[in-house]
């Protein structure tokens, strides 16, 4: 595996804006100099989460969570630090050295990636290069697609062979296991051998939204074939119900608009992206889900459902519209006109009269839901209109906010043509009863994440006693500010035992080691390389606002501002430290001496030592200590 230099991962970072990284998944506002939100890694009503853009990094004070953009994108989309290196590199257009093989150390993930990977490369390769791809270049020929949309989607071809991919594998030393946990062969019957899954087939690769080929869909090239597509299965990295195709390539245009459109075929992907309409994905051959819909509400308000108007077409609408309204974003739905897709329609008209119509025939889920039910026929009988009205209300249900549902009963009362105080009861009812289904739902949810994130905290939270008191976070904030100079500076006036064991002590431990290399990196203790509490600490200390602790005041030390003087700062900050620990030992003796006295002992040894700590401790409060640490 082909280690990524230090000096791409820099430069990976320079061009990475934290706050743009963070804003694709959390909804963010500025203040101050920091931007906050609700942490996305636990459950929360009150924005904890802050991120520095300054500094680079990222901090929850709910859950503790923290460190710098790799290690986001890591949490965030469980990968390990060099596939998030990479994922954000390609953000950048920043090319990195090609991975070779896996590794020996690589998990099954990334071990199945790059088998995905591989067969995309040789998929894409073999389109251009194998003369039995003629059939599938003149398809992509007539239908228009360019040399440039083929390239940025990387469509392939899969070779008319039982084995073409399974023979590169080989010589490329890509494990037939792991090719099958891709879905890219199948075992034969006899238990012989495997055979390719995809066989003279167009081959079109499905991203995940951040760039990771997870999956194909081989379209068919010879019309007696069957099936017409063939997806890849559920695998460890791919599952259907999450993935939209074409996300990946059209997130940034989604939020630019702040709107989706959503069709159902790859080809309409790639035939709008050409034409210049890039807001557009598709459910990858699947009936919508909630985690595609919620995949989307990261980036888009609107919704726009382009669908047949057959009756299937018709029913995945209407699904597909309640999971958008219960997601709290705006569904609108557009009928194309009869024997056209958005691939033919853009194709014969064009970009401008294609978004054109989109704007001149969207409807609204009211409006969409009573236009089919009197094209049908179904609002013809009494029973009929109650029903329709019913299905109405019920969708209406589903909002959260209680001001849109409020003004969409308004619209509802105008196009029922009904009184909105004869419908708001009826509202209600739904409203109660599906909140009580929808609360127990989403409460297992929560209830599921919040066991989760409290089995993290079980495993991964430093033991109270291991929690640093303020004085060793100033003296840590310091010394990652600081760099070099102030680590050397501090370091040669405390111990290590000075700092108190677990976290604290872990990264001052590690601070020395720096010092000792004369190599010093701020970025190592919020990386993901850092242990979790580590990071923790490291970027707690780096965002917390630098203003004295209750403690300090009590105890009338000093706390000069960081941007005073920082070497006056850490030694106001070691005097408190030096005199927490001396108060420690003390209570410690105290403690000793009673236990002696109740067992008869002999308290002379106890009570010179007693006599001292509060020698130490009386040269801290006159300044002596504090004029022999500064010279």
């Amino acid at each position: 595996m082909s280690i990524i230099p230090e000096s791409s991962i820099e430069e990976v970072r320079s061009l990475t804006d934290i706050v743009d990284v963070v804003g694709e998944y959390v909804q963010l506002k500025k203040r101050s100099s920091s931007f906050v939100g609700l942490c996305p890694f636990h459950s929360e009503k009150t924005p904890s989460f802050n991120v520095n853009p300054r500094l680079g990094m990222f901090k929850c004070f709910g859950c503790g969570e923290g460190g710098d953009v790799f290690s986001f994108v890591s949490r965030m989309e469980s990968l390990s630090f060099p596939e998030a290196v990479r994922v954000l590199a390609d953000r950048s257009g920043i090319v990195l050295p090609e991975e070779e093989t896996p590794g020996e150390g690589a998990s099954e993930s990334e071990s199945i990636y790059h088998a995905l990977r591989f067969a995309a490369r040789f998929f894409h390769e073999r389109l251009a290069k194998d003369p039995g791809a003629k059939s599938a270049r003149d398809y992509l020929q007539k239908r228009g697609f360019s040399t440039e949309s083929v390239k940025k989607f990387g469509i392939g071809y899969a070779p008319d062979e039982w084995d073409g991919l399974l023979q590169q594998a080989e010589q490329e030393h890509v494990s037939e296991d792991f090719m099958e946990q891709a879905g890219l062969i199948i075992p034969r019957k006899d238990e012989s051998g495997y055979y390719d899954r995809y066989r003279h087939r167009l081959i079109f690769p499905i991203f995940s939204h951040v760039g990771k080929v997870v999956g194909f869909g081989g379209r068919i090239l010879r019309e007696d074939d069957q099936p017409k597509y063939i997806n890849s299965p559920e695998t460890k990295v791919y599952s259907k119900g999450r993935i939209l195709y074409g996300l990946y390539h059209s997130k940034n245009a989604i939020r630019g608009k702040e709107e989706a459109i959503l069709v159902e075929g790859y080809t309409d992907v790639v035939s709008l992206h050409q034409a210049g309409i890039e807001h557009v994905v598709a459910s990858s051959g699947t009936a919508l889900t909630k985690d595609q819909i919620s995949a989307l509400s990261r980036y888009a308000k609107i919704i726009i459902l382009l669908y047949d108007a057959d009756s299937a077409g018709l029913r995945a609408a209407l699904r597909g519209i309640d999971l958008i309204l219960e997601e709290g974003l705006i569904p609108y739905a557009v009928r194309l006109p009869d024997g056209e897709d958005p691939d033919s329609y853009v194709q014969t008209h064009g970009a401008n009269a294609f978004e054109s119509y989109l704007r001149d025939h969207r409807q609204n889920f009211i409006e969409f839901v009573l236009a089919n039910a009197k094209a049908s026929g179904k609002a013809k009988t009494p029973e009929g209109v109650a029903a329709v009205q019913r299905t109405i209300l019920q969708s209406i249900a589903r909002i959260q906010d209680p001001l849109n549902r409020e003004a969409y009963l308004r619209r509802a009362a105008e196009s029922l043509d009904i009184p909105d105080n004869q419908l708001r009861p009826i509202l209600d009812g739904y409203v109660k009863g599906g909140r009580s289904s929808y609360r127990s739902s989403k409460s297992s949810e929560t209830s599921r994440a919040v066991e989760g994130s409290q089995a993290a905290s079980v495993s991964e939270a430093p033991d109270p006693a291991e929690m640093p008191i303020p004085a060793e976070k100033k003296l840590i904030r310091l010394m990652l500010e600081g760099g070099l100079e102030m680590i050397e500076w501090v370091m040669s006036r405390l111990a290590l035992s000075d700092f108190t064991p677990g976290p604290a002590r872990d990264l001052a431990a590690e601070l020395v080691e720096q010092f000792q290399e004369s190599k010093f990196s701020v970025q190592h203790f919020l990386g993901a390389s850092a242990s979790t509490a580590i990071r923790q600490l490291a970027s707690e200390v780096m965002t917390t606002t630098d203003e004295p602790s209750s403690n300090w005041i009590k105890k009338h030390i000093s706390v000069p501002k960081l941007d005073e003087d920082a070497f006056k700062t850490a030694l106001s900050a070691i005097k408190y430290l030096k005199k927490h620990r001396v108060d420690e030992q003390i209570d410690l003796v105290r403690r000793q001496i009673l236990r002696s006295q109740e067992s008869g002992h002999d308290l002379h040894q106890l009570q010179i030592k007693l006599t001292q700590l509060f020698d130490i401790r009386k040269s801290i409060d006159s300044g002596t200590y504090l004029k022999e640490l500064s010279g």
